[in-house]
């Protein structure tokens, strides 16, 4: 599967690189010949680079050998973001050539004849287009940089108070921290996790909820992190569950059934030595005097692509009465509206992440746009409907590109009322 990936991936980046430098060549046309030449070597050596990336990397997925972090990371990073800065040029290449076309069937037309003036006119505006092309793959690449450099590891902590029906008088206050898609696999070191040890402790939550994807393919990524993640409190407890990405799916063959079962059974280990109560279609009850808050936890369950459907709602409520106010964490947020609003109307609020806002975005007070919002209709935040509650949480990590745009990773802090 990879490598069809891998061939797919190089025509249509190789194809794409022969279409954009007809724009790299015209804006560098007045340059003196080696200055050409140096861009022309520069350019398709880049192109080089990625092909040869590309086959380096197959033979670590064929092989099954995880590829060294900083080249999974980074230079996978730098070449997704090369490549989606060139499709934006690209469209603005196109656009030059379809107004190129149309301009030579109106010249050509027998119906009309247009005056030299505007044709040079119409000419001009589509040469325009071509210098817009490097432009607008320019300012994303820019932004997207900054992204890497800057926004990776600015940590936000976003504070809501939330409302639950008939909560107990003696949870009202309860201060609950929510962690989500971790991603370990994209840490170079544990310094940005410590800032975020840092950060929750000092909020000195009564619960943790962590909501899935500890790693990005294999468990052994969390192993080197296992120390500090370990150092995270709460006066009740950490619960946590597992993501899409903790099952090992996106590395282990599909029929490579001992890879996957090390790869859960080594998961399970890893939560139990960090001190995290591991909910696996189960529950944990937190009790003061009569009254009780049941933590249920579920497998991951996707409703989007071939996302796994491991979560069962009715085996995580087995141990709980029809009485108690019940927190769901559930790692996919269209958990929410496929299983949980139609069935469960008990469940007082679920707790998800997932979707990183796709790590790109606008959040400014009154307005909020991702594109993640094609994909899910409740990605990022709180959102309530039929008197349930789902929160979303952005995410601590990051997978693909290496950063974010506008959408911070996130420590969400809640107080119950």
């Amino acid at each position: 599967m990879y490598l069809i990936f891998v061939l797919i991936f190089t025509v249509v980046v190789l194809l794409m690189d022969l279409y954009f430098f007809r724009s790299i060549k015209y804006v560098s046309r007045n340059l003196k010949p080696r200055a050409q030449q140096i861009i022309k070597i520069s350019y398709w050596s880049i192109t080089a680079f990625v092909f040869l990336f590309l086959l380096v990397a197959a033979s670590y997925f064929i092989t099954k050998t995880p590829p060294p972090k900083f080249a999974r990371t980074y230079l996978m990073g730098f070449i997704l973001i090369v490549t989606v800065c060139k499709i934006i040029g690209s469209v603005f290449l196109l656009l030059f050539d379809l107004f190129r076309a149309i301009l030579f069937i109106i010249n050509k037309s027998i119906y009309r004849k247009v005056e030299p003036s505007a044709s040079k006119s119409a000419i001009s505006r589509a040469e325009f287009l071509k210098k817009a092309a490097l432009i607008t793959a320019a300012i994303p690449f820019g932004t997207m940089i900054y992204g890497v450099l800057k926004s990776a590891f600015d940590y936000t902590i976003h504070r809501i108070d939330l409302e639950i029906s008939n909560l107990p008088t003696s949870f009202k206050g309860l201060k609950i921290v929510q962690l989500s898609d971790i991603h370990t696999g994209s840490f170079m070191t544990d310094s940005p996790l410590q800032e975020v040890v840092d950060i929750v402790n000092k909020e000195n939550p009564d619960l943790i909820f962590f909501t899935g994807d500890l790693v990005n393919e294999i468990s052994e990524e969390a192993i080197p992190f296992i120390s500090v993640l370990s150092q995270l409190k709460a006066k009740h407890g950490i619960f946590s569950i597992l993501g899409n990405h903790d099952y090992g799916d996106y590395f282990y063959a599909q029929e490579d059934k001992i890879g996957k079962a090390h790869n859960y059974d080594l998961m399970k280990k890893i939560h139990q030595k960090m001190g995290w109560n591991l909910l696996l279609n189960d529950s944990s009850i937190i009790q003061k005097g009569e009254d009780k808050l049941a933590i249920l936890g579920v497998e991951n369950w996707g409703d989007k692509g071939r996302f796994p459907k491991y979560g069962d709602i009715d085996k995580a409520k087995e141990n709980c009465s029809p009485t108690d106010i019940k927190l769901l964490l559930s790692h996919d947020p269209s958990h929410w509206e496929a299983k949980v609003l139609p069935t469960h109307s008990d469940i007082a609020i679920t707790f998800s992440g997932h979707t990183h806002g796709m790590q790109f975005g606008i959040e400014i007070p009154g307005f909020k746009w991702s594109p993640s919002q094609y994909i899910y209709d409740q990605w990022a935040g709180l959102y309530r409907k039929n008197k349930q509650q789902i929160y979303v949480n952005r995410g601590i990590g990051f997978l693909g590109y290496p950063g974010r745009v506008g959408i911070l990773p996130e420590i969400s802090v809640f107080t119950l009322a």
